[in-house]
């Protein structure tokens, strides 16, 4: 989808008025920590399901990995099933310091009882759903021996996580299998479980959604002449941190680099340019609440006073994801989502300097969890929209020598349509 010549026939509407949910404030956070929102008896039906899949499959049992060391991105899978963490950094195997350290596995016989593998003893048995829990440096060698223990050698075994496995540890695991063991990826078994969000999730993405909220109104509101970005991505830190949630991270960029999503660097923010009156600013906000993320982007011009052109490229990307809100609904696929956003998007900055090309925006937003995840709203998707799923929504628009903006809500797919659940602030000029 080539967009240029493309005349405008709806400039800038707001398609929707933008329902947002009813929500508590954010002092409904001190309500129960979020560790324990989410009950052993969800967990137990959680592996239940899983294992059912796994026979619908074919597959005699499931080894699950996945991979914390302080990350919030590939810990999905275990946390899912066995409510398991490991905060452990990354250790490389040729360090002799042990073997997949950061990850951790759960080995789910289709009959028979889970074993949690962990890598250090700090595990926490108020929280981890297993009938048995083996501390080990070695994880692949302990995997093996799980799998003996439950009478899995010469079967067919699903694996989950190999897109959050090191190559290390897939080597472990080889070295110490059973050849006699038949390994069969099956990567989407759990996250198509994940799709639909119980109600407990729901009252943690909820709370996850305020606090993301209240941080990008700092943040923003941080953003003025003579400021460095890193001043606003510490007003939002002040505002995680404090608020029992994790930061992620918050890329931003300014000024002769707005075109650019993001910038490349460590830290993904400028600790040392001075902002000046007229810069673009953006950032993309991401962070989890009890394991669950949100994922929020705000777009503003320093000084709060953008001139006409900048308002045009400003209202694109807030107005596309308004767009969005009013065609997600049950039913519909998330290939058809992005078609017809790009086909309004591509009307609306037809006669701008945005000229823009569908490779430019392949995703317009995806699911959202404990991961990035599926359904993604990009094109020919055929993943159904249903009730239950938690979307963020999301447009960016760059073009070198006019500057770049970018807005993404969350928000929960009813039996109606879309409830954003976002409280930020939308516009910022």
């Amino acid at each position: 989808m080539h967009c240029k010549g493309v005349p405008v026939s709806t400039r800038y509407a707001v398609c929707a008025q933008v329902r947002l949910s009813t929500m508590a404030d954010t002092d409904s956070l001190s309500a129960g920590r979020p560790e324990k929102l989410i009950r052993r008896e969800e967990f137990l039906q959680r592996q239940s399901a899983a294992r059912k899949k796994a026979s619908e499959a074919s597959l005699d049992g499931l080894v699950v990995y996945s991979r914390g060391g302080s990350a919030v991105d590939m810990h999905a899978e275990v946390f899912y099933l066995a409510n398991h963490y490991s905060p452990h950094p990354y250790f490389a195997d040729h360090q002799g310091l042990g073997s997949a350290r950061s990850h951790a596995v759960l080995v789910l016989p289709v009959d028979g009882p889970a074993t949690l593998i962990v890598d250090g003893p700090w595990w926490r048995p108020d929280l981890v759903v297993a009938d048995d829990v083996r501390p080990a440096q070695d994880i692949g060698a302990e995997v093996a021996r799980a799998l003996r223990d439950s009478g899995l050698v010469g079967t067919r075994i699903g694996l989950v996580g190999t897109s959050f496995m090191s190559a290390a540890a897939y080597r472990g695991l080889q070295q110490h299998m059973s050849r006699k063991t038949s390994l069969v990826v099956a990567d989407t078994l759990i996250e198509e479980l994940r799709r639909v969000k119980s109600p407990a999730e729901l009252e943690v993405l909820r709370r996850g959604a305020l606090i993301g909220s209240r941080a990008v109104d700092a943040m923003m509101a941080a953003v003025g002449e003579g400021n460095r970005e890193v001043d606003a991505v510490r007003a939002a830190a002040d505002v995680i941190v404090g608020s029992g949630a994790v930061m992620y991270d918050m890329p931003t960029t300014s000024g002769r680099l707005a075109h650019h999503f993001l910038w490349s660097r460590l830290p993904t923010y400028d600790p040392y340019r001075p902002m000046e009156r007229g810069d673009w600013f953006h950032a993309d906000c991401y962070g989890a609440y009890g394991g669950y993320l949100w994922d929020f982007g705000r777009t503003t011009v320093v000084g709060g006073d953008p001139n006409e052109d900048q308002v045009v490229v400003l209202e694109a990307s807030v107005s596309l994801v308004e767009y969005l809100t009013a065609i997600v609904r049950p039913g519909v696929t998330a290939g058809e989502v992005h078609q017809s956003g790009m086909q309004w998007l591509c009307e609306a900055v037809a006669d701008t300097p945005l000229a823009l090309d569908e490779e430019e925006s392949p995703v317009l937003g995806h699911g959202l969890g404990l991961t990035w995840e599926s359904p993604w709203l990009r094109p020919n998707d055929g993943v159904e929209l249903e009730p239950g799923m938690y979307l963020a929504l999301e447009g960016f628009l760059g073009v070198e020598g006019v500057g770049g903006v970018f807005h993404e809500d969350n928000g929960l797919v009813t039996p109606t349509g879309f409830e954003t659940w976002s409280t930020a602030r939308m516009r910022w000029w």
